[in-house]
């Protein structure tokens, strides 16, 4: 049987998995209460069995990886959550604190960089808002059936407008978006 496992035979595979999940699955259960983590783990382990099968030659070294596996998974998934747990005081703190203030200048400066391109014409602000959007200058050239020159010269004038428009918030752009 070992054999043809070895050899790639996934009928055997099968029968080992058949015969091994639910256990290996309960043994998990020991650890873990999360039956969609428990899950995750016990399809890995088995998926490495089915990846490293040519270094298996008992049934019984397949038993004891898959617990094995399984238990370490487990316990890296516990001792993840004790972390966790114990700095989630310290980010809910610089959430509410910091955070809130932070992301209450971001989101006003935001409203006056998109003010700004509102009053922008119709084309250069759909320029602008495909560029924010990550589109290259074909892309936006194709898009609006324009050369790409043509999208180079927008885009450089609606730049001069905006940055006009926005001179007193560079400094304020750059503190916040690390540029």
């Amino acid at each position: 049987m070992i054999k043809k496992f070895r050899a790639g035979n996934s009928m055997i595979f099968k029968e080992i998995f058949d015969r091994y999940y639910l256990p290996v699955k309960s043994y998990a259960f020991r650890y873990v209460e999360d039956d969609e983590v428990i899950e995750d783990f016990v399809q890995d382990a088995f998926l490495h069995v089915w990846e490293r099968r040519e270094h298996f030659f008992f049934v019984a070294a397949i038993k004891s990886f898959l617990y094995t596996s399984v238990r370490n998974a487990c316990l890296d998934h516990l001792r993840h959550q004790k972390v966790r747990r114990q700095h989630e005081p310290e980010l809910v703190l610089w959430l509410s604190e910091e955070g809130d203030e932070e992301f209450l200048l971001e989101d006003e400066v935001h409203a006056m960089v998109y003010e700004a391109i509102k009053d922008l014409s119709e084309q250069s602000r759909r320029v602008v808002i495909m560029t924010m959007d990550g589109a290259s200058n074909p892309e936006i050239a194709e898009q609006l059936g324009v050369s790409v020159n043509t999208v180079k010269t927008i885009k450089l004038r609606a730049y001069r407008v905006l940055r006009e428009r926005l001179k007193g918030l560079q400094w304020l752009l750059l503190l916040l978006f690390g540029v």
